[in-house]
């Protein structure tokens, strides 16, 4: 796969410069920030936010919606053949995502933790926490060892840092959260409070616009979704830390943690529509596993997730996963014969959305027995993807004998409803989560037949038509080829389909 997608700084900086500040030295954040003493938390955290949401955003959503069966390499092209095929090799994914993270994210971040800590700037603190972390499990998750205890300490000298288990990252990052979260970060710094310390974030915090409350949320938010990651690895370790969130009547995310500050303007796009739309004319076609499911029960989101193709007479064409060479088609046959992810250029960038805090909720009271309604949590993440998307019918289809009614048996039947919603939920936008959610829970189910089979079952994942790697899913990344070169302390090269630590479900 060639890395076509260029993290165009010059294209963050100006959003930085246009929605969060107009400050002369606004360029200073395009250097090493701890090595810059002009550079402010106002400055330096929303571009650390932008190289997130450029990364995640960007490659690693089409990753995911590869991986996920949102997406397929069309017919007569070639780019992402090696995505759909698990044929990836340790320079994919490398400088401009890998590096971009922690040369960038992940350093600002830093940066902003400790000049933030310094000065008792809580809020600052505490948004810069939350994204460290959630940019942190993100890499922790598709690599299952990264450099973590001895990460960013270049300027200490440590070039070679150290690769921790997962384990020891997941647990640093509730650490880090909880620790976060004991500090005064909503009483601000004014002219009636002059001895408060904290700093009422404005426009620079491009994800809620300095509304601490929820950023309050994003935290409790993220930790319930690292304790369910853990919950067939670490069972213990994550009933505890979630009883003690419900104990604690925690709070979590009722509305999208997204940044939606792009423009249909060149180089200020989203991130996934900017490379894989308009410079690459997409080649990238919906998966039959996506829509057959979608089809089957007339979901009134179709139009909006799946475009139909572009002939005189526009149907829905979508191919069976990793289909790329089929022959049915005829001779010249492109994408535009083929159905197409819709998105948009203004599209924004979701860290969580709504429906994912919802599922993540009704998963928790499920299993757990927790205070609170799981059909009803259930229920309200399907109408929060419903409202995303602008359309009506959602209650149609979970009431009582409707193809998405919450029932089941037992927990696993119940956990089957709740990811297989989620999955959609998060067609093209969260295709990174739904494809890391579908390892640790292995819903939609696997299928035993391939997609052409007439006993396919709809819905049902299906090993790549063209895999490279037999009857196998892809589960990692590899270590890259740069950290290889330059770090001793890399780790052997593991299999794309060996499973990451919490993936342990038969």
């Amino acid at each position: 796969m060639k890395n076509i997608f260029k993290f165009n700084k010059w294209m963050l900086l100006i959003m930085v410069f246009i929605f969060a500040s107009c400050e002369k030295d606004f360029m200073d954040v395009n250097h090493d920030p701890s090595r810059s003493a002009e550079s402010t938390v106002q400055l330096t955290f929303p571009a650390a936010v932008g190289s997130s949401a450029y990364v995640i955003g960007g490659y690693y959503q089409l990753l995911g919606g590869f991986w996920s069966q949102h997406w397929t390499q069309a017919i007569g092209a070639p780019q992402w053949r090696e995505i759909d095929s698990y044929n990836l090799q340790t320079s994919d994914f490398d400088v401009r995502q890998w590096g971009e993270l922690y040369s960038g994210a992940l350093t600002d971040y830093k940066y902003v933790r400790e000049l933030a800590k310094s000065k008792q700037n809580w809020s600052y603190y505490l948004m810069a926490t939350a994204m460290q972390a959630y940019t942190y499990q993100v890499l922790a998750d598709l690599y299952d060892k990264i450099p973590y205890t001895e990460a960013l300490l270049g300027n200490e000298g440590n070039l070679t840092p150290k690769y921790d288990n997962g384990t020891v990252v997941y647990d640093g990052l509730i650490a880090m959260l909880n620790e976060a979260l004991t500090h005064d970060f909503k009483t601000f710094q004014s002219s009636t409070n002059p001895t408060a310390t904290a700093v009422e974030p404005g426009t620079d915090d491009i994800i809620f616009a300095g509304d601490m409350d929820k950023w309050e949320r994003f935290v409790n938010t993220l930790k319930l979704k690292i304790y369910l990651r853990q919950s067939y690895a670490r069972p213990t370790v994550a009933s505890a830390g979630i009883q003690a969130m419900y104990t604690a009547n925690a709070n979590f995310l009722d509305v999208d943690a997204k940044i939606a500050i792009f423009a249909s303007q060149q180089n200020k796009r989203n991130p996934a529509y900017e490379t894989f739309v308009d410079r690459l004319s997409g080649n990238v076609s919906m998966s039959n596993t996506i829509f057959s499911i979608l089809d089957s029960v007339a979901d009134p989101r179709l139009p909006k997730l799946v475009a139909k193709n572009k002939l005189a007479v526009p149907a829905y064409k979508c191919l069976v996963q990793g289909d790329y060479f089929n022959t049915t088609f005829p001779a010249g046959a492109n994408i535009a014969n083929l159905s197409t992810p819709v998105l948009g250029a203004v599209d924004p960038v979701y860290f969580f959305s709504a429906a994912e805090s919802y599922f993540l909720q009704a998963e928790a009271i499920e299993k757990y027995g927790l205070a609170g309604n799981a059909k009803t949590m259930y229920e309200t993440g399907i109408d929060a993807s419903f409202t995303r998307l602008g359309v009506a019918g959602a209650a149609a289809l979970y009431a009582v004998g409707a193809p998405y009614e919450y029932t089941g048996a037992n927990f696993e039947e119940k956990l089957e409803k709740i990811i297989g919603q989620k999955w959609i939920a998060m067609t093209n936008n969260q295709g990174l989560e739904a494809f890391l959610e579908h390892n640790r829970t292995h819903y939609p189910k696997e299928s035993s037949v391939p997609g052409t089979s007439t006993s396919y079952v709809k819905g049902q994942f299906t090993i790549s038509v063209n895999s490279s790697t037999g009857n196998l899913y892809p589960k990692r990344l590899l270590f890259t080829e740069s950290e290889r070169r330059r770090n001793p302390n890399t780790p052997a090269l593991e299999s794309i389909n060996k499973r990451v630590w919490w993936d342990v479900k038969p």
